[in-house]
């Protein structure tokens, strides 16, 4: 597996990654709000202004979009926020990811977080925090398998949910 920035080249791909999420009603975390966009001309041109930092939103802090391929084909999304604000270290963390549902069960949450801590050793972060619903025990147990260290649990104000919060030191 290997991590790569979004271009136009991965569209159809990820296009298809998108409607597989909106056919499974659920959220591809990690992937800038792709769910959203019905234009890869402007979820690119999102991704982009998101990686600068440059006049984002105030809830917005800059961020590194990733796809992760495996064997030529999409098999998951990440995104790594540079920073964070006070909202997204109660419940987003540093690193949001998603796999397709087509791919889940076969190791590649696992391989594309360990992935994206190489990543972020580059932007320079000492340690990162990692968040899912506690109901997502798949998730927990990747956050667990690369060394997330759970410090506690909250309520999110937006959907009622319990957010665990793992800690990961690089």
């Amino acid at each position: 597996m290997k991590l790569v920035k979004p271009t136009h080249h991965h569209r159809k791909q990820i296009m298809a990654y998108r409607q597989a999420f909106l056919n499974s009603r659920e959220q591809p975390y990690g992937s800038c709000s792709l769910q959203h966009f019905d234009s890869i001309d402007e979820w690119l041109e999102k991704v982009k202004i998101q990686e600068k930092g440059e006049n984002l939103p105030p809830n917005r802090v800059p961020s590194t979009q990733f796809l992760s391929i495996e064997n030529g084909e999409l098999v998951g999304l990440i995104n790594i926020r540079h920073r964070l604000t006070p909202e997204l270290l109660m419940e987003s963390g540093h690193i949001g990811y998603s796999v397709h549902p087509e791919e889940r069960r076969k190791g590649y949450a696992t391989e594309q977080l360990q992935l994206s801590l190489i990543e972020v050793k580059k932007l320079g972060l000492e340690k990162v925090l990692i968040t899912c619903d506690k109901a997502n025990i798949g998730s927990a147990k990747t956050i667990q398998k690369v060394g997330g260290i759970l410090e506690n649990e909250v309520i999110s104000p937006d959907t009622g949910e319990i957010v665990q919060r793992y800690w990961i030191e690089l």
